[in-house]
């Protein structure tokens, strides 16, 4: 019916009555013959932290009942565990050895409970509950054999020799489709995660009703996304796809912060899933529709058809017609600034641009409430980006003041819609806050015209787009040693950041080869996602050229002795690869090695976790030093430090400024000469000046042709 309903002009684009378009046409007829079938089989666009507070639930069962964003087939994979410990606590009461083995001991509670998969009792109990379950529901499409999450596998013998995580998840779910395949009830299926430790492909077959979800994300064992699809697939599975659109604790609900904030890209990514093979499709997700909306409703129609991708513009277009008609094109303007116009945009920019494209289009749709009443959802979604904004940048006591700012201006939108208020409250403040009734925090004052009003004109006073007044600067990869010819005075030393992670790339400089690269390398265990490595390239006639590799090191803080063989001189790129970990490199003495940040930098973020100083050259007749400067990540301490000029004077004072673009004056004499970063947490993205970072003069390799005569 919602797909004849579509096809006549129909749209609910969003969750509720205010995103419903309802076309009024003279005459309803249509010429249609078509027959329909989904690419994938289960469409689930899924809210974590759920639906707790109620409000949410029938528009959001609405939603996705007229876009087709259902399960067709019901696919359950959900960590499963925990609920077969709960149904069957007397049995494991009475067997404690069925309970995983973790450092001598039987792991008998926590969330992460895991079994002991080489127990043959074990194995029947979980089998025998799992055909329990099906003689009850005969109608169930499937159930769930996912591990519980975390770690603590069993480390006893037996389970050790059955092989890995992933064999052993395995071994458990294809004993289970055997069962329930055996009882004449048609074909039953079973569901699982490759996820975590029990990412990695396993060493057995999987069982024809066994389906496989991979994640997106946590993935182990040094496998890339790709290769875990292929190695289960390898082994005989069925595969589906869990994938992350949004995620409370990874974007809050800010513009531009997730998956799904960018329909285009996230069109693709469900049809290369699709061409993977992938036919079974899981989104992580929140009730956040004022930020994702537009990447949900593009989701939907994506996963049912994943030839819909090639109309991700016509289905924007559609959007901004009906949702908005007269002010679609100041709405147009909206949603590619909160989604990715291509540009750097501090969230002080971002929001100006919101407020006076809101503006814009609620003049244009003073005549139109329907409308009106979606720019007015809209506009309460930028106060909540302005607040928790405020919140993110405040220290010391402003910031639980803020915070309460953000928990109370949640709860009252959270009818709206368009931020997942009940997952901000769980994170915030916490659950028990949430399901208490009378929390001081709780008002349901509603936001009446005036307010909103006052909303958008005090939005657009206190935030003002930022215009860069800087040229960038492109600069080459072709680096040398430059303390001899630019003649470098001798300064105090900085230090890179105490806590690299992730990917890391670092130059150097090797005077004479062959010789031997020895590095002294210290891994903290924090996440343990893959294996450690280290790669050293040599640029050989304008082109990197693997040289050298190694893998010895492990996540284990002991100090490694890293060798790295180079028969080439000159410049060398090595980079470190560990899984989430911290990796501390300790250099030999008299290199010079200098980090790569320019705003085009793979990862490079993960260069600046922790407190560092360091050095960069501003070449002669530079007149400004500009660059971008923020946090690394959302959970990251506020931006601090200091830009300091070749005198140690002070030019600029991050910890006083909102996170973005900086921009500096070079005083008379000041250029030709070291300038420094110093007491930093953050990154710094340099654009008019060559963009590599070092802790000395004597360690910095610049451009070659800045040497030149020390211009750009």
């Amino acid at each position: 019916m919602w797909d004849l309903l579509w096809r006549l002009g129909c749209r609910q684009f969003f969750p509720g009555p205010t995103w419903e378009v309802v076309p009024e046409l003279d005459t309803i007829e249509i010429a249609l013959d078509a027959r329909e079938s989904p690419d994938f089989h289960a469409r689930r666009i899924w809210y974590n932290w759920g639906m707790r507070w109620g409000y949410n639930q029938e528009p959001y069962r609405q939603w996705c009942a007229r876009n087709r964003a259902v399960k067709g087939f019901d696919l359950n994979s959900g960590h499963s565990y925990g609920g077969i410990l709960g149904a069957n606590r007397k049995a494991f009461d009475e067997h404690p050895e069925y309970f995983a083995m973790v450092k001598g001991e039987r792991l008998t509670k926590g969330g992460d409970i895991k079994f002991c998969i080489s127990n043959p009792g074990l194995r029947e109990l979980v089998v025998d509950h799992a055909v329990g379950v099906f003689r009850k529901r005969p109608d169930l499409d499937s159930m769930s054999m996912d591990p519980s999450d975390g770690d603590n596998w069993c480390e006893c013998v037996p389970c050790t020799a059955m092989g890995s995580p992933s064999d052993r998840a395995l071994t458990l779910a294809n004993e289970v489709a055997d069962a329930i395949n055996s009882l004449g009830l048609g074909p039953k299926y079973v569901g699982m995660y490759a996820y975590n430790r029990h990412s990695p492909p396993p060493s057995i077959s999987v069982h024809p009703n066994v389906i496989v979800s991979a994640t997106t994300a946590f993935i182990r064992g040094g496998f890339t996304f790709d290769q875990i699809v292929e190695g289960w697939q390898a082994r005989g599975a069925m595969i589906g796809v869990y994938d992350y659109f949004s995620v409370v604790a990874w974007d809050w609900n800010m513009p531009r912060r997730a998956k799904s904030a960018r329909p285009g890209p996230l069109a693709e990514s469900i049809r290369r899933y699709h061409k993977q093979g992938a036919r079974f499709f899981d989104a992580e997700s929140g009730d956040a529709w004022g930020p994702y909306g537009l990447g949900y409703y593009v989701a939907s129609r994506v996963l049912w058809n994943v030839s819909e991708a090639d109309r991700v513009s016509d289905l924007v277009e559609d959007f901004l017609s009906r949702a908005f008609g007269p002010a679609k094109e100041p709405m147009r303007e909206f949603y590619t600034v909160i989604g990715d116009d291509g540009l750097r945009r501090s969230d002080t920019d971002l929001l100006a641009r919101m407020y006076r494209h809101l503006q814009a289009a609620r003049e244009l749709a003073k005549d139109h409430p329907d409308v009106l009443a979606r720019v007015d959802d809209l506009i309460v979604y930028a106060r909540y980006a302005e607040l928790y904004d405020a919140f993110a940048q405040a220290n010391g006591d402003a910031k639980s003041a803020a915070k309460t700012e953000v928990i109370r201006f949640c709860y009252r939108i959270r009818k709206t819609m368009m931020v997942h208020s009940y997952g901000l409250w769980a994170r915030l403040i916490g659950q028990k806050a949430a399901h208490t009734d009378d929390h001081p925090m709780k008002h349901d004052d509603a936001i009446d015209e005036a307010e909103l009003l006052a909303i958008l004109r005090e939005g657009i006073r206190a935030n003002v787009p930022v215009e860069t007044d800087f040229t960038p600067v492109t600069y080459s990869e072709d680096l040398v040693p430059a303390a001899a010819p630019l003649r470098f005075p001798q300064v105090a030393p900085g230090n890179f950041p105490p806590s690299a992670q992730d990917r890391q790339t670092y130059l150097v400089w090797v005077d004479d080869a062959p010789v031997d690269v020895t590095l002294k390398v210290t891994v903290q265990h924090v996440w343990d996602l893959r294996p450690h490595g280290i790669t050293m390239s040599a640029r050989v006639d304008g082109n990197w050229r693997k040289v050298a590799e190694s893998d010895i090191v492990r996540p284990d803080g002991r100090e490694y002795t890293v060798v790295l063989r180079t028969p080439h001189a000159g410049l060398h790129r090595i980079e470190t690869r560990d899984g989430g970990d911290y990796t501390r490199i300790v250099w030999p003495e008299g290199m010079p090695v200098t980090v790569p940040s320019a705003q085009d930098t793979p990862g490079v973020t993960n260069h600046f976790r922790g407190k560092w100083g360091l050095y960069f050259y501003v070449p002669k007749a530079t007149t400004v030093v500009a660059g971008w400067a923020s946090r690394i990540a959302n959970w990251a301490p506020r931006m601090s430090g200091t830009l300091c000029d070749a005198d140690g004077n002070v030019r600029f004072e991050f910890g006083k400024a909102d996170e973005g673009w900086f921009s500096v004056p070079v005083p008379d004499g000041q250029d030709g000469r070291l300038w420094s970063f110093r007491d930093s947490q953050g990154q710094r993205l340099l654009v008019t000046v060559p963009p590599y970072l070092a802790r000395t003069g004597a360690e910095l390799l610049l451009p070659r042709e800045v040497l030149q005569d020390g211009r750009p």
